[in-house]
């Protein structure tokens, strides 16, 4: 996608409301000192799974994750991860329930319910074949199921996002579930599959946007869409609840593995269906900022990588690009609670692994966090990304990486101090 003079004026001109950190002069910004900890060991793999989530409960007294035996293979139906919760003040780790219904990439979609934030979580698993969640008292073990299972879960208002994962395990299986099964697999865009909305409190589900919807914008644009194999997958709520960003994807026929990609967003409600990223870009990762604003990577011409870029959720956006430089290819990026700070994991073949880079948006300052070699794990559909993050207070980033001592993939912490006053 080449950039038109018009595209130009709107990438330098580009307003954008930042944040800036307490009374600190934004170009006196001080970086934080980081230290990295480890708190889960072999022999077994513990990894929480994707980023933008937050894996502790409200009072960041306990911590959520997976383990699992293996990392050398897609899980099967019969084989169960176990889900345990970490007491961050003492380490110990105790295992709570098992899950066949989770993945290298993602785990089981583990959340903290909105409504109940210090007790109970929610997560993905299997019921005679159906993918469901699961509603789970971490205190009593008391649970109850959910009809779908969850891609998404809201921050506060009660609301969970769903899409079939038979479907993503046919189109794209390293974020889908083995053995899961696709309604619609003969239609390229089917009007009764997409994303739904799910009733946390009573269980009940709506479609509010379809494929084929979503199908019918793009084909404007794109008739030879017509026999692509279109799915959504990565539904992210906004801060305020009201609205879902989500990946509409289309893979090309005859087998091909090649896709492509766009960006939409929708109110909880199916209105206000938006393309913010238009398909062709290769738009891949993502992070609400505030209720408005949204970062993303993406190809913004014929250069290599993947920049990040800053928007409004508006039908016609504007870009500015964040860290020339230094977030010049593709990461799993996410903001802090308060948006001021995006960190990020970009791949970097010098280490054969990923970097964990913290950049702040007002001021453009940045620092490398830590370079975590990842082995055989650094690419392909058993990849042990970082997948970075927050903690709810802010000063401390989660994520995977492989333990250099065993080769098992760990949750590791990176706790930040913040000078005095910021």
């Amino acid at each position: 996608m080449r950039r038109s003079a018009h595209d130009l004026l709107m990438l330098t001109t580009a307003v954008v409301l930042s944040v800036c950190c307490g009374h600190v002069p934004c170009a006196a910004q001080p970086m934080p000192t980081v230290r990295i900890e480890q708190i889960t060991t072999g022999p077994k793999n513990h990894f929480f799974g994707y980023y933008g989530v937050c894996p502790w409960n409200e009072s960041e007294r306990f911590l959520v994750c997976l383990e699992s035996p293996f990392q050398d293979h897609l899980p099967e139906p019969d084989e169960p991860a176990t889900i345990c919760l970490i007491d961050t003040q003492t380490r110990a780790l105790h295992r709570l329930a098992d899950t066949r219904a989770w993945n290298l990439q993602q785990g089981a979609m583990l959340h903290w319910n909105p409504l109940q934030p210090n007790d109970e979580i929610i997560y993905n698993d299997r019921r005679a074949g159906d993918i469901i969640a699961v509603v789970r008292n971490v205190r009593t073990g008391t649970k109850r199921d959910l009809p779908r299972p969850v891609s998404a879960v809201s921050h506060r208002s009660g609301y969970a996002a769903s899409v079939t994962y038979g479907r993503l395990g046919r189109l794209r299986k390293v974020v889908g579930y083995v053995g899961a099964q696709d309604p619609y697999p003969n239609d390229p865009h089917p009007a009764d599959d997409g994303i739904f909305l799910i009733d946390i409190g009573s269980g009940r589900v709506r479609l509010i946007v379809s494929i084929k919807s979503v199908y019918e914008l793009l084909a404007k644009k794109h008739p030879g869409l017509q026999q692509c194999h279109l799915w959504f997958n990565h539904t992210v709520f906004s801060r305020d609840d009201t609205r879902l960003l989500f990946l509409a994807r289309a893979r090309y026929p005859a087998g091909a593995r090649r896709f492509d990609t766009a960006m939409f967003t929708v109110g909880i409600n199916g209105d206000n269906l938006r393309e913010v990223v238009h398909f062709g870009t290769g738009v891949s990762h993502f992070d609400w900022r505030n209720d408005h604003e949204i970062v993303a990577t993406f190809r913004w011409d014929d250069s290599a990588g993947k920049p990040h870029f800053l928007f409004r959720d508006a039908a016609a956006p504007t870009y500015r690009r964040l860290g020339e430089g230094f977030l010049d290819h593709d990461g799993h990026c996410t903001f802090d609670p308060a948006g001021a700070w995006l960190v990020s994991d970009p791949h970097d073949d010098t280490i054969s692994g990923r970097l964990l880079k913290l950049y702040h948006i007002e001021s453009s300052k940045h620092k490398v966090l830590g370079a975590f070699p990842l082995g055989d794990y650094a690419h392909g559909d058993l990849r042990c990304d970082l997948h970075p993050r927050w903690n709810r207070t802010g000063n401390t980033i989660c994520f995977d990486a492989i333990d250099q001592s065993t080769g098992t993939r760990q949750v590791h912490l990176a706790h930040l101090e913040f000078p005095a006053g910021n």
